[in-house]
């Protein structure tokens, strides 16, 4: 293949493509990146990522520093300078000495909003900012998004599923973004939290004067709302039984009558589902239909837990500690030490769980270098936990009673008149808990 066929190629794929080299400095961009970025090839090239990326400049983040700091393949969601949302797959190409010789990122565009000249930039770009990120460099979390990619300008309906917190919406809004439908609304219900009365009328809405109280013009519902675009239904599983028949006919016939109405409605809608339960045994229990199970099942999609994906931890913990040092005007930062911790935890809550306990570390932690004994009641049961005995579990239970009562009353006395214990007991029992948290969090130099 001739080089003058290679850089066709190079500048009229559908992706933006974007390469550095093992040191993080821009080599190219092709022109879709620069359409899409709205930034150029003569900006960038010979220009170190260190010193484009951070806030307000060029870039809010890198998939390649990722890369280069786990030297494994990322994916991760920043904002441009000109208000731009990416989402960018950096890959590593190895030299023969196994070091980083190259990075190539291939990015997608999932700027959804057109900001008009009433919007300032800066207005815009703490609106973008403001919005949640994807950052992973685990293979299973890749292949989830990679599938996501793959279907998402496909009208196939999507059923995501997963444990609280593992991040279903924001893949929903992933998949939105990277459609054909972008341009239009996506709108999004969670069906657990509308009571069984007023659900059927926030997704199908109401003909005037239908019920008491209801508006006598009328009122449309979600799915006409988002006519041509995409109805986002989470915790689909404690949709009523009677709407599930409603629901079945939108997907089966692409209409649907207003509550109180008789005239049809036609919509073309794409409709992502999600659920953190098993919706196969609510079906054999009788409680979810089985037609609008296997309707809603076309592809499914597994997002496996944080715990299963650890190495994408120490990733969040920064995003998150970056995040929130940005929000509160702090400088904070977490020890090498205690984030090798915090990859070992359980974390039950997943990804929300862990961003709620870095919050938490920013806001209350009287230093800027946070160690384990600073992380307050985030100190939970861990992965290794789980095969605890109980005498093991009494001292860790111990341990963290000493460490609540010395960070609440200061002194062994106080202490020990807390907890009803000697003195020199409280004082001895600290001293080693010091000897061995200095031993496993010590700060670096």
């Amino acid at each position: 293949m001739d080089k003058r066929l290679l850089e066709i190629v190079f500048d009229n794929v559908y992706n933006g493509i974007y390469i550095v080299d093992g040191r993080g400095v821009t080599l190219g961009v092709n022109k879709t990146f620069e359409e899409m970025s709205g930034i150029t090839n003569a900006e960038l090239v010979g220009k170190s990522l260190y010193d484009l990326v951070g806030e307000n400049n060029y870039f809010s983040g890198s998939a390649s520093l990722l890369v280069i700091e786990h030297k494994r393949p990322v994916t991760a969601t920043y904002s441009t300078k000109t208000n731009r949302k990416l989402l960018v797959k950096g890959r590593p190409i190895f030299d023969a000495a196994g070091e980083i010789k190259y990075i190539i990122n291939t990015i997608w565009d999932l700027t959804v909003v057109q900001y008009s000249q009433q919007i300032d930039a800066d207005t815009a770009r703490n609106q973008m900012l403001a919005e949640e990120d994807i950052i992973t460099c685990s293979d299973r979390m890749s292949h989830v998004i990679d599938l996501a990619l793959r279907v998402a300008n496909t009208d196939s309906t999507i059923l995501l599923t997963g444990e609280s917190g593992v991040g279903k919406t924001l893949l929903a809004k992933m998949i939105h973004r990277t459609s054909d439908r972008k341009t239009q609304q996506m709108m999004q219900i969670n069906c657990a939290a509308i009571p069984e009365t007023l659900i059927e009328s926030e997704l199908f809405g109401y003909e005037g004067g239908s019920f008491t109280g209801a508006d006598r013009k009328g009122k449309p519902g979600l799915f006409e709302m988002a006519d041509n675009g995409t109805v986002f239904l989470d915790e689909v599983s404690e949709l009523p039984l009677h709407l599930q028949s409603k629901l079945l006919g939108v997907i089966q016939d692409h209409e649907f009558f207003r509550v109180g109405g008789r005239k049809t409605h036609a919509v073309n809608v794409r409709i992502i589902a999600a659920t953190n339960k098993d919706l196969a045994t609510l079906v054999a229990d009788g409680k979810f239909r089985e037609d609008l199970f296997y309707r809603l099942n076309v592809v499914p999609i597994v997002i496996p837990p944080l715990r299963e994906r650890r190495e994408d931890i120490p990733a969040l913990i920064r995003y998150f500690t970056d995040k929130y040092n940005r929000k509160y005007n702090s400088y904070k930062k977490f020890s090498e030490s205690l984030i090798d911790r915090m990859v070992g935890m359980a974390w039950k809550g997943n990804i929300r769980e862990l961003e709620n306990t870095v919050e938490r570390s920013i806001v209350t932690s009287p230093v800027d270098h946070i160690l384990w004994e600073k992380l307050g009641s985030a100190t939970i049961e861990t992965a290794q936990d789980s095969g605890a005995t109980l005498k093991q579990r009494l001292l860790k239970h111990e341990q963290e009673m000493l460490l609540k009562a010395h960070q609440q009353y200061g002194t062994t006395r106080r202490v020990a008149a807390a907890l009803g214990i000697s003195q020199a007991s409280a004082a001895r029992k600290l001293k080693e808990l010091r000897k061995l948290e200095d031993s496993v969090a010590r700060p670096e130099a």
